[in-house]
């Protein structure tokens, strides 16, 4: 035995012995790296189309969390859910009391710099591309910036100064340690990149709605624009951007406000950015969110439950009200055609209400987490708001800024009484199966340019009740000063008896960010530092 095991040696070392490097150095076969995959103009489309999934079916905590930062952290919304226990971390962002190791600070922060990753490895990767047209490229190249700028603007509102990365990082690690640049700087990048990209992506008049819908057309660029400028202040760039959208002739209200939330396959001439879930009749693209948001006690997860104090915001009358709540006893039809009562009792459902927008009766569910649900991100009614406050802020026209919020509330009141997917089978059966009833004779007037004081709280008033629960007051609150939220917040939040007398710690500060990750600044080595306050 041992005369064999002398020879096996032999055999061993002669073999290594002859192995050069050009073998063991040979390129692993089957494998992908950044290095040999972005080789064909297929190869940028895979990579851009990554980019469009990672805001949507790719990474549901970015939808998540959106909602839990834009509305249930604003006098708005409840975190709702089993308990306070369910989701605790939310309620910690709710109440300002969030620690920097909360779990929506850091997943915001990283899965936001994760899809800016993405876009820059393309952008970084595509000029070595080569495509048949000149244009095509142009228009990927346009729609990735798009992308990143839209995530920076995610960042920058929730903690003010972030790190401007506008490359694709690599080791060493020191590369990593980038310090925060002044949010107004991140602004400036914001605005250059998507002036820069306009004319590269084309108008929705151009773009074939069967297998385009969803990508960023011009009008979902100058709507970004406004949203950013008008963020930042700058009211008469803002105005200048919203009306570029207006002018375009691509986009126009929705004639019946709730086919915004209910026709999921509708190509709504309003929606201007949509992050899609494809409709597929009930197995769409793995969203769980109409689960996440509907009643615990209709096998939902009980989340996002609008407070009594937007209730308490929409005119008498006022149909929305219909499309943006749901309520203990409202009636809904069931596949094999009995009736499924709503029932928001037993669990922490704040005021006892929730979103209507996100609410799916049982004829359109699929299992929990394959349902359609397409998020319009960006639509028509925001942008004409968006135009109409930016001339009451830098001085303009008020009869022209009325002009733009009655065109919303003209369309509201041209909207439905009743909701049609209640059960029953006329209008006065759909009513009746709603608990909250619609007077029919009652009027939404037109605002009239008396004061810039008084269009003004008509356009706030307007975003609020046309707006709700679609991601945007926290934002809105912010803008418009931790003196106009402080109350607005306690006064939601006082609505229940066990925090009735709970205040707002440090308005001025915590209104303005939250705190920046403490993971982040303990990888920087202390580079990258902690907002004030937190």
């Amino acid at each position: 035995m041992k005369k064999y095991y002398n020879i096996f040696l032999i055999c061993l070392v002669c073999l290594l012995a002859g192995c050069g490097d050009e073998f063991l150095d040979k390129p692993p076969f089957g494998i992908l790296t950044d290095d040999t995959y972005y080789q064909t103009e297929n190869d940028a489309f895979t990579a851009l189309t990554a980019i469009y999934s990672y805001l949507g079916g790719d990474n549901n905590d970015m939808e998540f969390v959106g909602y839990e930062l834009g509305d249930m952290t604003s006098d708005d919304a409840w975190k709702g859910g089993e308990s306070d226990n369910d989701r605790p971390f939310v309620n910690d962002l709710a109440f300002f009391r969030a620690m920097s190791n909360n779990q929506d600070v850091e997943g915001w922060w990283m899965n936001n710099f994760q899809g800016i990753f993405r876009v820059n490895t393309l952008l970084e990767r595509l000029p070595n591309i080569a495509f048949a047209d000149a244009a095509l490229k142009a228009r990927y190249e346009g729609e990735a910036r798009f992308i990143r700028a839209y995530l920076y603007l995610n960042l920058v509102r929730i903690y003010g100064d972030v790190p401007l990365v506008d490359r694709r990082l690599t080791y060493p690690v020191d590369e990593y340690i980038i310090p925060r640049t002044p949010a107004a700087q991140i602004h400036e990048f914001i605005r250059s990149e998507l002036k820069a990209i306009a004319n590269a992506v084309p108008l929705k008049s151009q773009m074939n709605m069967a297998n385009e819908w969803g990508r960023v057309s011009r009008g979902a660029v100058y709507a970004l624009l406004a949203r950013t400028e008008l963020y930042f202040g700058s009211y008469n760039e803002a105005a200048e951007a919203a009306k570029w959208v207006i002018d375009s002739g691509d986009y126009s209200l929705e004639p019946q406000f709730g086919d915004l939330f209910f026709k999921n396959d509708l190509v709504s001439e309003e929606s201007i950015f949509e992050v899609l879930h494809k409709n597929t009749d009930g197995n769409g693209d793995d969203t769980i969110l109409p689960t996440y948001y509907r009643s615990r006690g209709c096998g939902g997860w009980g989340f996002l439950c609008p407070t009594e104090s937007l209730v308490e915001e929409f005119e008498v009358g006022d149909p929305r009200l219909l499309y943006t709540i749901t309520e203990t006893g409202d009636r809904f039809p069931r596949k094999d055609g009995t009736v499924e009562v709503q029932n928001h009792t037993g669990y922490t459902s704040g005021d006892g209400y929730h979103s209507r927008k996100m609410f799916y009766p049982e004829l359109r569910r699929a299992n929990r987490s394959q349902m359609d649900l397409n998020l319009k991100k960006i639509r028509y009614a925001d942008v004409l708001l968006m135009y109409a406050e930016s001339l009451v802020e830098s001085g303009g026209d008020l009869a022209e800024a009325c002009r733009y919020i009655n065109m919303v509330r003209d369309r509201a009141r041209n909207t439905y009484k009743y909701d049609p997917e209640a059960f029953g089978d006329t209008e006065a059966e759909k009513l009746e199966s709603r608990a909250r009833q619609i007077d029919p004779n009652a009027s939404i007037p037109d605002i009239q340019p008396t004061s810039a004081d008084i269009v003004r709280a008509a356009v706030r008033h307007e975003r609020r009740v046309e707006l709700a629960t679609e991601g945007h007051r926290f934002y809105d609150l912010k803008r418009w000063g931790w003196e106009y939220a402080k109350p607005r917040i306690e006064k939601a939040r006082r609505s229940l008896d066990s925090y009735k007398n709970w205040e707002l710690p440090q308005p001025e500060l915590r209104l303005k960010t939250y705190p920046v990750p403490q993971t982040e600044i303990d990888r920087s080595g202390g580079v990258i530092t902690q907002n004030p306050g937190w």
